[in-house]
This record gives structure tokens, C-alpha cells and sequence, in this order.
């Protein structure tokens, strides 16, 4: 390194490399063992060369009492190498720094540099450790938190560094310590701009993210929108510093406008790409114009300014860019499981609808078949029967509409979730179902008593489906008492359930059967449970879910003593 101004570079750009050692770090933790190097062994070499020369490129405007650089790249180059390189890349580094003091101007070298040396690769070394411990900059998806971390981890690398430089630079001749101060001043400003425009790009190529987001990009585009950039920058660069309509430092905030449209369209890759070029093009502006020291001392703190507030800002636009992806990506596993879903669901409305039919029509063609038998005899017995064959033949013709409707009616409920409600009279739904069952009650020895309530208000149902969940009920309570030995009766109740709102209307149907065994009652309207030897487990299950699409519930009382159901119902009250 040629000068303490080299040094100051290297802090920041140590800090800049730290980054990558960050994420490598967190290789090693997981890994149980040392993280693979990324760079190739001929970048290594690249980097150390351009630490050796990178003084003479940098040092632009020397100054009788010291030179002011307007950034130092030492540190950059330094921490990418310890970063990213090989093993042996410390050593190799405190190589380049003694190399490098040794080929500067007018630098004064004796034997004190060698601990200077020492002392500057430790600090390039703990900054590449920090960096990769706790930042991510090797790879394609910079966060502002690893701004921060490269930002809190250069600036304390970047002081250290020129503490060391600029001492060794007091020690040496030419130089007094009153100079001291204003030296360490400039040579941090160089440092931690360096590391701020170098850095990020140099991590990056080195762990070979750089050239994939090239690749995805690709390099038609980029050189595109580098053509564009140029000329923009070309452009600016000639108002500000050639036309001069304004003082050239008043008017150079205007390079903020093209930093800012990379950094939204390219992220942290599109700055840490064109940093350098806008470093470059505004060098070449201030040596054409011939700036003065203290003049490009000032440029140095406005592309320092520049350098970290688009790092900002292309980190949070990577950063809304993988937002917007995740939330694409979340918005399009959503339709997917939304799509499943809705199959699902049609496939299980067709599995109920089926199991509805199989169960509930059931009822209607076992009559059916008993009128029709029914009818073979009376047809047999002669013209002396004839009034009995016609009033059978009508039944089986209600039972036939009846299984119609009811088929209708419940392929149009799974296909489409459709009621036909109606305003029904309690009565007529229980008394309906007193019709189709009383058969069944008759050959089984079944009472049938009904209690209403005074003034009971009607019921706003699909009477056919609400008649099939009844229907059920009662069917069930046939069931039970045909094989009980004890008095057999079933006991329908209706009356308006006390403080609801809106109104409801409760029936209860209740045996006098031998109750629902207690294993069975907590999965009662589950489906597939069922006590009968050829049940299917299914009426319970499906007239619960009639009843609560139609804004009712029904429901086990196990603390009455008869055998009782309870079915709500809306009122039209």
C-alpha cells in the first residue's frame, strides 16, 4: 500500500468483504466445518495485484503535505480476498500491504511498517469474520439489515485502520503531528467510501452471485440499460461540471436521479454495479475541470452520501421485489388449494347427495314394493277388492311423486346449496310424516301422540327436506321400538323455545325405547355410526346438515328420560 490513505480503504472495504464472510460463516456453523472458498484461485491473484497497484490508480490529487485520495480500495480488495479466497489469503494480504507501502511515492518505508502491517491485516481479517458472521452479501439477496451490518462493521474497521495508517504515516518523514488531525479526517472519509463503492461488488463477484443475476437478467438487457445509464450519466456529468448553470457542487446532487432508477429497477445489484462507474465518471469530471484538493475532498463526502443511501434504497427495493414475489407465489398456492377445495367439495356434495339418496329413498320404495304386493293380492282376490286395489295404487303413486320430489329436490340442494322454503305449519310437516310412516307404526303395535303448542307460529323450511330429516327421526324411533319389548309409542312435541331471537321453534320426538347406548352418543351424528345390524350410520349425519343449511340444529337431549331429539327451526313470526 502506498499510502495511509490505501489503508483507510482497506478498513472499509474490510468491512464491505465481511459481509461474505457472514453468510459463509453460517455455512461453517451448519456444515459442522470450514465453508468452501468461493473465489478461484486466478481472482485471488487478480485481487491481491490490484491491492499491490491500486495506489498509484487512486492517489489523483497529492498534496505538498499529504496526497488526498479520493477513495482508497485497499481495504476492498482486502476483505473480498479474506472473505472469499483461500486459507492462506491473510498471510497473503500482509504480504501486499508491506509490498504495497514499499512501491509507494515518497512512503518512507522501514522496519516500523511490519507491525503496521500486522496490525492492518488483523483489521481486515476481524472485519471479513464480522461480515460473514452476521451479513449476507455473497449472494443474491441483499436485505437493509445487511446495510446495516456492512455499515456498522466498516465504520468502526474504517477508524481503526486510519488510526493505524495515519500514525505510521506521522512516524515517517515529511510529516509533523500537527498534521495529524486533518490526515485521519481525509484518510477516513477514503477509507469508508472505498469500502462503500467497492465492496459491494467486489463480495459479490467474487462469490459468483454477481454474474448469476447477470445471467438472469441477461446480457443483452444489461448492456441496454448500462448504454442508457452512460448516457444519462454522460449527460449529467457535462450540466454539471461543463455547462456550469449553477455552482458545480450545488448542481452534482443531480447524479442522485439515474443511482435512484437503477436501485428501484435492479436492486442492490444495479448499485453495486454502476457505483463505481459514477466514482469513475465524476473523478474524470473534477481532473478535467482541475479541482482542487479541498474541492474533491468535498466530492468525496457528496459520493459517500451517494453510495450508502442507494445501497439503502436498492436493499429495500430487492427487498418489496421478493415481498411482491412471496406474495405472488402465496396468492397462486391459495387458488390451487382453493381450486382442490372446491373439488373436494363437489366430490363430497356427490358422496352425500348419494348417500342422501340411498338412505332416505329407502323409506319410499320399501312402501312402494309393499303396496305393490299389496296390490297383487287384491288383483287376485277379485272385482270384491277392487276398492281397496285402487286406493292401494294410489298410495303407491303418492310414494312414487313423494321419492320423485324428494329427488329433485336434493340433487338441486348438493348441486347448487338451494332451498325452496316455504312457510309450513308445523302440523302439516309432522302430520305428513305421520302418513308415510303410519305402516310402518301399524304392523309395528306404535302409539302416536301430538302435542302443539297454543298459537305455535309457522316454520320458514324446504318442507320436503326438512319432511326427510323428520322423516328420519321418526322412522329411527320405529326401528328401535319394533324389536322393544316394553310399551311402544313415540311422542312429537312442538312449542316456541322461551327468549329466542329470532323466534324458534323446537320439535321433539321422543320413544319410549331403550335409550341410545352411552358409547354411542358422542359420535351419534357422526357418519358411518349407527347400532342397527344393517344400518349405514348416515340418517343422523345428513339430517343435521339439512337442518343447519336451513338455519336449524338438531340435536341429542341425553338429559331427558324417553329417548328424545330436538330439531330447531326458524319461525315466520
Amino acid at each position: 500500500m502506498s499510502s495511509a490513505r490505501n489503508h483507510e480503504l482497506p478498513g472499509l472495504a474490510a468491512l464491505m468483504d465481511a459481509p461474505a464472510r457472514v453468510h459463509m460463516a453460517d455455512a461453517h456453523h451448519k456444515s459442522g466445518g470450514p465453508a468452501a472458498a468461493a473465489m478461484p484461485f486466478w481472482l485471488a491473484i487478480l485481487f491481491l495485484a490490484a491491492y499491490v497497484f491500486a495506489d498509484p490508480a487512486t492517489g489523483l490529487f497529492p498534496n505538498p503535505r499529504f496526497g488526498v485520495q479520493p477513495l482508497s480500495a485497499h481495504p476492498a480488495f482486502a476483505i473480498a480476498l479474506i472473505a472469499l479466497g483461500p486459507a492462506k489469503a491473510v498471510a497473503a494480504v500482509f504480504a501486499a500491504v508491506l509490498v504495497g507501502w514499499a512501491l509507494a511515492r515518497d512512503s518512507g518505508f522501514t522496519l516500523a511498517a511490519v507491525p503496521a502491517a500486522a496490525a492492518i491485516t488483523a483489521i481486515y481479517w476481524l472485519a471479513a469474520r464480522a461480515l460473514r458472521r452476521w451479513a449476507r452479501w455473497d449472494t443474491g439477496a441483499v436485505r437493509p439489515r445487511d446495510v446495516n451490518v456492512l455499515l456498522a462493521v466498516c465504520l468502526p474497521a474504517a477508524i481503526l485502520c486510519t488510526a493505524v495508517d495515519g500514525l505510521r504515516q506521522i512516524a515517517g518523514p515529511g510529516l509533523t503531528a500537527a498534521a495529524l488531525p486533518l490526515l485521519s479526517l481525509r484518510l477516513f472519509v477514503a477509507n469508508l467510501l472505498g469500502l462503500a463503492v467497492l465492496a459491494p461488488l467486489l463480495l459479490q463477484w467474487a462469490s459468483g452471485s454477481w454474474t448469476a443475476q447477470l445471467k438472469r437478467i441477461g446480457l443483452g438487457v444489461a448492456l441496454r440499460e448500462l448504454l442508457v445509464f452512460l448516457l444519462a450519466l454522460g449527460g449529467l456529468l457535462e450540466l454539471v461540471f461543463g455547462l456550469r448553470p449553477l455552482d458545480e457542487f450545488r448542481m452534482s446532487y443531480l447524479l442522485f436521479l439515474p443511482m435512484i432508477v437503477a436501485a428501484m429497477r435492479r436492486g442492490v445489484f444495479g448499485v453495486a454495479t454502476l457505483l463505481p462507474v459514477v466514482q469513475l465518471g465524476l473523478l474524470a469530471a473534477l481532473m478535467l475541470i482541475g479541482t482542487r484538493a479541498g474541492t474533491a475532498f468535498e466530492f468525496q463526502i457528496l459520493m459517500l452520501t451517494l453510495a450508502i443511501a442507494t445501497l439503502y434504497l436498492g436493499a429495500l427495493s430487492d427487498e418489496r421485489q421478493r415481498a411482491a414475489a412471496s406474495l405472488a407465489e402465496q396468492e397462486r398456492a391459495l387458488r390451487e388449494r382453493g381450486l382442490a377445495l372446491a373439488e373436494a367439495q363437489r366430490m363430497a356434495s356427490t358422496a352425500e347427495l348419494a348417500a342422501a339418496l340411498a338412505h332416505d329413498l329407502s323409506q319410499p320404495l320399501s312402501a312402494i314394493g309393499t303396496y305393490a304386493s299389496a296390490s297383487q293380492v287384491l288383483a287376485a282376490r277379485g272385482p270384491a277388492d277392487h276398492a281397496k286395489l285402487l286406493e292401494t295404487l294410489e298410495q303407491i303413486t303418492r310414494e312414487s311423486a313423494r321419492a320423485g320430489q324428494y329427488l329433485r329436490r336434493m340433487r338441486d340442494f348438493f348441486r347448487t346449496g338451494s332451498m325452496r322454503e316455504e312457510t309450513v305449519a308445523v302440523a302439516e310437516l309432522l302430520e305428513t310424516t305421520r302418513a308415510h310412516l303410519q305402516g310402518r307404526m301399524r304392523r309395528g303395535g306404535i302409539g302416536w301422540h301430538l302435542s302443539l303448542e297454543t298459537a305455535l307460529p309457522p316454520v320458514q323450511v324446504d318442507s320436503v327436506q326438512i319432511g326427510a330429516v323428520l322423516g328420519n327421526l321418526v322412522g329411527n324411533a320405529c326401528d328401535v321400538l319394533a324389536e322393544h319389548p316394553g310399551p311402544r309409542t313415540i311422542h312429537a312435541r312442538a312449542f316456541v323455545v322461551a327468549g329466542s331471537n329470532p323466534a324458534l321453534v323446537r320439535i321433539l320426538v321422543e320413544d319410549s325405547g331403550p335409550g341410545v347406548p352411552p358409547e354411542l352418543r358422542p359420535r351419534l351424528f357422526l357418519p358411518l355410526a349407527t347400532s342397527k345390524p344393517n344400518g349405514m350410520g348416515l340418517g343422523l349425519a345428513l339430517s343435521r346438515s339439512i337442518a343447519e343449511r336451513q338455519g336449524g340444529h338438531l340435536w341429542f337431549d341425553d338429559s331427558r328420560a324417553p329417548t328424545t331429539f330436538c330439531l330447531d327451526l326458524r319461525s315466520h313470526a
